[in-house]
């Protein structure tokens, strides 16, 4: 549970005020404060003047208030959102013998830009790669391409390419490479028929 600042002004008010009310008892429990001392200090609040019980009245109308505001600030719990899960930064490339081999995702997203890059058809590219359980990826990319491209063709073959050579050169099994065309190429201008 979180607690504002005012609340936590209050509270540390609240605590004082029952440390001082703790003392008290220990006091006369000890026999430090006397029944006479006590007699004294209420005929001084309570002497008939009718300032001095607007006064009383008054504190422990306060007192009932902020008791009241750390009730309310004690139910309003906040929904603590669950922790995310820490997402793997690498894949596993073998694992044998004398230990295990890693690549990072970083790598695999190196290696993935240039392999679109390479192609000429791609003018931009932007790409994103996750694990998945550890030993497989999946790759997304979004891409500018160039005109005069036919798109089911080019996806196809560029997604078959990119899945051979990430595991060709990383040994990891590539389970997606979802594409995202952002700028379709302009189709070719048909003669016009006269």
């Amino acid at each position: 549970m979180k607690f504002s600042w005012f609340d936590k002004l209050l509270l540390v008010v609240v605590l004082l005020l029952v440390i001082a009310l703790a003392a008290l008892c220990i006091g006369i429990a000890m026999s430090f404060v006397t029944a006479d001392m006590a007699a004294h200090v209420t005929g001084i609040v309570t002497n008939g003047m009718t300032e001095n019980r607007l006064i009383m009245g008054g504190i422990g109308l306060v007192l009932l208030i902020l008791a009241f505001r750390l009730f309310i600030a004690m139910g309003n719990r906040k929904q603590e959102q669950p922790a995310a899960a820490p997402r793997a930064t690498s894949a596993l490339i073998l694992s044998g013998d004398n230990g295990s081999a890693f690549i990072t995702l970083a790598a695999v997203d190196s290696m993935v830009q240039r392999h679109c890059r390479a192609n000429p058809k791609v003018k931009e590219c932007e790409s994103s790669v996750t694990a998945i359980e550890n030993t497989a990826v999946a790759i997304a990319l979004k891409l500018v391409v160039s005109n005069e491209t036919v798109l089911p063709e080019f996806t196809k073959a560029l997604q078959d390419s990119l899945k051979e050579y990430i595991e060709m050169y990383c040994g990891i099994t590539v389970r997606d490479v979802d594409v995202l065309i952002v700028s379709a190429p302009a189709p070719a201008k048909q003669p016009r028929v006269m």
